[in-house]
Formats: C-alpha cells, sequence, structure tokens
C-alpha cells in the first residue's frame, strides 16, 4: 500500500503532541500541513507559542510542514483535528462545508458522526465525517462491549480516577490538585454515561462518577456490573482474556505508560455481593486518544 497523505490541526495542542510522535515513526502516513489557531499570518513554527512537551525532535522532524491557519483549506484529502472544544466546532464546519474528509476528537462531532472505536465500532473506509470517543469512554467501551455481547450487561456503575493532563494543554496547573482530590468534575460523568449509552444504544442502566486526582498521566477506572445471569469473575476474566487490546497485570508500581500499552489494563476483577467487580488503567494521551486516531486514520481509504 502506498502513503496516507493528512493533515493536522490542533497539533500543538498535548494529544496533537502525542499523535506527531506516533506518525514520526510511521513511514506509511505523511502530514502535508499543520492547522492551528496561534497561526495568524503564515509565519509560523509549531514550537512557537507552545510549552512542548515532547523530545524536541519530534517538531524538528517536521519542521519543514508548513502551519497553516486553523481554516485554511487543508494541503492534503483528510484533516486529523485535536482542535479545543471551544472553536473546535466552528472551524470544522467551515471544512466539512470545502468538502474535507474530517476525523476529530472534538466532543460535539460524537453525536453528529459515526463514532470509531477499533474492536468496538467500525470505521468505514470512505466515511467523510468520524468522531473519536472521550478517553475515559474508549477505555471503558472495550470490556463492556465484549462482556454485553456474551453475557448481556443488565447495569453498569463507574468511577474514574483522572490524571490531570485529561484537561489538555496547558491541562491543570500543578498547585491547584496538589494533596487534593477533586471529588466531582463538573460535565466528566455525564460525558462518560452519555457517551456509552449512545455506543450501547441504552442497552442498559449507566451511573458515572468522575474525579480528578494528583497524577499527571493515565485513568484508573473501577466498574461495577451486574449481568442478567449469573456470570462471576472467573467467567469474566475467561471472556476478556481472549480479547485483543486488553491486558491483565497486577500493578502496584508506579505506570510507565508507553505507545505500547494496550488500550485496557485490568489489575483486579473480584466478585462483589450482586456483581462483578473490575479495576483497570489506560493511558489517556496514547492507547485511548491518539492511538484510535492512528489506527482510524491506516484504515482510511486514501
Amino acid at each position: 500500500m502506498g502513503q496516507k497523505h493528512i493533515s493536522v490541526a490542533g497539533a500543538n495542542t498535548l494529544l496533537g503532541q502525542h499523535f506527531l510522535a506516533r506518525t514520526a515513526a510511521d513511514e506509511a502516513i505523511v502530514i502535508d500541513s499543520f492547522h492551528s489557531e496561534l497561526c495568524k499570518d503564515g509565519n509560523f513554527n509549531l514550537m512557537d507559542k507552545t510549552p512542548w512537551q515532547l523530545a524536541t525532535a519530534i517538531a524538528e522532524h517536521y519542521a519543514k510542514v508548513p502551519v497553516l491557519r486553523a481554516d485554511s483549506p487543508p494541503l492534503a484529502p483528510i484533516l486529523i483535528s485535536f482542535l479545543p472544544d471551544r472553536i473546535g466546532e466552528k472551524i470544522e464546519k467551515i471544512h466539512l462545508a470545502r468538502g474535507t474528509r474530517l476525523v476529530t476528537h472534538c466532543e460535539y462531532a460524537r453525536y453528529k458522526a459515526p463514532l470509531a472505536i477499533p474492536g468496538v465500532l467500525p470505521v468505514e473506509p470512505s466515511a467523510g465525517f468520524i468522531a473519536t470517543p472521550n478517553c475515559t469512554t474508549a477505555m471503558c467501551a472495550l470490556p463492556l462491549h465484549h462482556l454485553h455481547k456474551e453475557h448481556k450487561i443488565r447495569a453498569v456503575t463507574i468511577t474514574t480516577l483522572q490524571a490531570i493532563s485529561g484537561t489538555d494543554l496547558p491541562g491543570m496547573p500543578a498547585h491547584i490538585i496538589h494533596d487534593h482530590v477533586i471529588g466531582h468534575l463538573e460535565g466528566e460523568a455525564e460525558t462518560l454515561t452519555n457517551e456509552l449509552s449512545h455506543i450501547f444504544n441504552n442497552a442498559f442502566a449507566l451511573n458515572s462518577f468522575a474525579t480528578r486526582v494528583p497524577v499527571w498521566r493515565g485513568h484508573t477506572i473501577t466498574m461495577a456490573i451486574s449481568f442478567a445471569d449469573k456470570t462471576d469473575a472467573k467467567t469474566v476474566r475467561r471472556t476478556l482474556a481472549r480479547t485483543s487490546n486488553i491486558e491483565f497485570k497486577n500493578q502496584n508500581a508506579r505506570d510507565n505508560f508507553s505507545n505500547y500499552w494496550p488500550m485496557t489494563t485490568i489489575t483486579n476483577i473480584r466478585d462483589g455481593n450482586d456483581a462483578v467487580l473490575i479495576v483497570l488503567k489506560g493511558d489517556n494521551l496514547e492507547a485511548a486518544t491518539t492511538g484510535i486516531m492512528h489506527e482510524i486514520v491506516h484504515m482510511l481509504a486514501p
């Protein structure tokens, strides 16, 4: 197969930077242009005015790629967008009106375009408009998809302990979260409940809590799953052990996230009084966000 040409909007955001780190190591993907809200006059360096979080070699790798205004026509037929939600819909409507094929991580699009999660929801190779899910949604959706398919879920209660980088660049200032847990994240629990209900077509009851914890990267999630039958923890383990992109790991040490982490890492499964209790972890900057986007790019028709 030939190379896939794309343009990237929001490459200067934290997720955008992690996406560039993936594509820099992938010779099958060529980036023809960047698009940034920070670019006003066409004379713009990717690292200008941007808190660059990754190795400078990644930015240097793309030094010759032109940086255009966020609403400028892309130089490739496919636009990948990590634009901030506050401007994403306005800018992306302009691109869609031109006929640009768009894959976006913006929240507004998740109920307006087909939602794609490889291994859970199919990717239409010729689609003109695709959305990717919230990171916590992706981490939960993969195991829930396979468990519901085989055992019929009746109800799920989810609690997330989310890293501060989940707020994206510039993120939450460390001094605000130091020695502190934010017990309720406005809108986050609702987003998780709404997206999972959308994915599973309201097939089972969902309740969610979302908290922010003093960790830079990676989310920890607990799920209490009630089944229509008497499915127990051993059965759940066997089912998920057959699922790709899920790993089991007893992990008490510090997380060491990388591009090679799976979507979902399960650290504990046990039987509760009337539910199976699962503890899982996921990388909010790689597998559950930019990893999904990277995989989708490979699935798209040129």
